[in-house]
């Protein structure tokens, strides 16, 4: 299923329930791939993604947060701070942008592939020596 833009954009909503079916691989693996394409500040690429879908990660996740709402994986995205482009003046550095827009183009991607991706309580790469990708 291909979409163009406009319509993958109109098309997105939150709520807070999800289906319980399990994506496939290749849906996983595109979406990890538009993540490891977006851009970052320098081409840093500082994220990092954990794959969450065994029972006893997403056991953990719930029990740090209650916003996975039956989703039977999780994409977590998170950031080396010690990697990360700062900003002249050195008060702000690319960490926090950079995730965010690695997490937008997968979730866009996860739409346009299929994936119910209602709400999103995302982190996250893959392909890349500098984004690594873990599977629990």
């Amino acid at each position: 299923m291909i979409m163009d833009f406009i319509e993958l954009a109109r098309s997105r909503y939150s709520c807070k329930k999800f289906d319980s079916r399990q994506i496939s691989k290749v849906q996983l693996d595109s979406i990890l791939e538009a993540g490891r394409l977006a851009p970052t500040a320098k081409n840093l690429q500082e994220q990092h993604v954990y794959v969450v879908q065994s029972a006893e990660g997403l056991a953990k996740v719930d029990a740090l947060t209650p916003c996975r709402y039956g989703a039977p994986t999780m994409l977590i995205v998170a950031f080396d701070k010690n990697n990360v482009f700062t900003y002249p003046g050195q008060k702000y550095d690319s960490g926090i942008e950079d995730a965010t827009i690695v997490t937008t183009h997968m979730m866009l991607c996860a739409k346009s592939v299929g994936v119910d991706t209602s709400s999103t309580p995302t982190r996250w790469p893959k392909h890349s020596s500098c984004r690594r990708t873990k599977r629990f």
